[in-house]
């Protein structure tokens, strides 16, 4: 891309920032406007350009919450969110300056430790400090926890990563990711296409963990019903575990005598284990090594074990490669502002970002434009101005729609796999799961 291209395509960016923010106020109370120059990451030439002065109002630094689960079983999650929301509040204090705003964003980082209750004490310590916009609830239990609070006392709260179809209701809780019953039709379509028959399901028991297993199953025998083949799901063969289990020497001693009983049934090729976990599913596979029969047959998880760290471990990513152990989690998509967050993960962690990654960085960018369009500090503002700011945003994760219940309406599924590259391991986006035709294209 020449210098003269880049120059184009950075103050196109600028301008359509401030055209979102210039849009909120059409049809609205006439607003002033003014002349700045704005010089934009990569535009050598300072450009003059009409903008609204924002409504008077928002002053000095705006105190976001980012309850992150910097620890626990969600910590490459909160890893890869805090990283992303460092460089999006760098990016948006630098757009504030250039636009001569009064105010500047600030994110407040607490971690969570992937706990509900933590997850909760964190938000009502900063509420009681004045925060009143929240980025959290990364979990669907976290999110759980903490809505009837938020509801309570009008707070608003945006997930990248919840997706519990039991949490989709008209609240003050926004998600910007698809919710499990759009992934549990995906992952029942691609172990379908894997030759999988005979589903043998495992799940964490929480409400996250209950909810994409049932989807998932329920679509499963959907597809098994209409092909007319013998299959379906051996439920009660199923494993549901305690959420705060960190060994598993039991759990894979029932799942060795299952899938022994499935296999000799079956046969190997057409039984599977639907693991639906989070980074305790590292110890899980430590367990099931001491079980040959556990590693002849295909597993598959989802959004919860998708780009996690802790399956890289050369002795778990052995297991793991041998058993295909495919995962799910909402596409990015395509989007120019994609690559950056992609260098930055890279950079700072060493590892690919996941796609909930780029929602977050989506998040902040939204919230920041709504604030500055409405012009106070009023979660309920913010909220009812998000859905005007999101028709015209193109973020790191495209465009995005919210439905009805304020989660994300529409995407697609990457397909994540850990792969041996010379001698180390690496995650891997092999396929893409296309919602629309119900149809998986893989990578070669």
């Amino acid at each position: 891309m020449s210098a003269q291209v880049r120059t184009a395509y950075a103050l196109a960016v600028v301008l359509l920032v401030i055209g979102i923010v210039a849009g909120f106020f059409v049809g609205q109370t006439t607003a002033p406007v003014r002349e700045v120059t704005v010089t934009a990451p990569g535009v050598v030439t300072p450009v003059t350009v009409t903008v609204p002065a924002a409504p008077v109002g928002l002053t000095g630094e705006v105190r976001i919450g980012a309850l992150l689960p910097l620890t626990g079983v969600l910590s490459t999650f909160g890893a890869q969110y805090k990283v992303v929301l460092e460089l999006a509040e760098k990016e948006i204090n630098e757009y504030l300056a250039a636009l001569g705003r009064a105010w500047r964003i600030k994110f407040l980082f607490e971690d969570t430790a992937t706990d509900p209750k933590t997850h909760l004490d964190k938000l009502m310590a900063l509420h009681g400090a004045g925060v009143k916009i929240f980025i959290g609830g990364a979990s669907s239990a976290e999110l759980s926890e903490a809505l009837g609070y938020c509801n309570a006392n009008k707070l608003l709260i945006i997930s990248p990563s919840s997706t519990s179809p039991a949490l989709a209701l008209k609240d003050m809780a926004l998600r910007y990711t698809l919710n499990d019953i759009y992934q549990g039709k995906a992952i029942a379509k691609i172990m379908w296409l894997r030759g999988i028959r005979w589903v043998i399901p495992v799940w964490r028991g929480d409400t996250w963990g209950d909810g994409l297993t049932k989807y998932t199953i329920d679509h499963f025998k959907e597809i098994c019903r209409a092909s007319g083949e013998r299959c379906g799901v051996l439920e009660e063969y199923a494993i549901r575990y305690d959420p705060a289990a960190k060994e598993f020497s039991v759990e894979a001693a029932r799942l060795n005598e299952a899938v022994s009983r499935a296999v000799a049934a079956y046969g190997k090729d057409k039984v599977g284990v639907l693991l639906i976990s989070f980074e305790e599913a590292a110890a899980f596979f430590a367990a099931t090594k001491a079980y040959p029969t556990l590693l002849e047959v295909k597993w598959q998880g989802s959004d919860g074990t998708a780009a996690i760290a802790p399956l890289l471990e050369p002795a778990v990513a052995e297991v793991v490669v041998k058993v295909g152990f495919y995962n799910t989690m909402t596409s990015p998509g395509v989007s120019p502002h994609g690559e950056k967050i992609r260098k930055v993960v890279m950079e700072r962690l060493g590892m690919e970002p996941m796609g909930y990654t780029y929602f977050v960085y989506d998040i902040a960018w939204t919230i920041a434009l709504a604030l500055d369009a409405v012009g106070r500090y009023d979660p309920v503002a913010v909220m009812e101005a998000l859905p005007l700011i999101l028709e015209k945003y193109l973020g790191a994760s495209g465009y995005i729609k919210l439905d009805e219940n304020g989660d994300r309406a529409v995407g697609d599924y990457d397909i994540w796999a850990v792969v041996r590259v010379g001698d180390k391991y690496e995650w891997k986006v092999i396929g893409l799961y296309k919602g629309v035709t119900e149809t998986i294209e893989w990578y070669t």
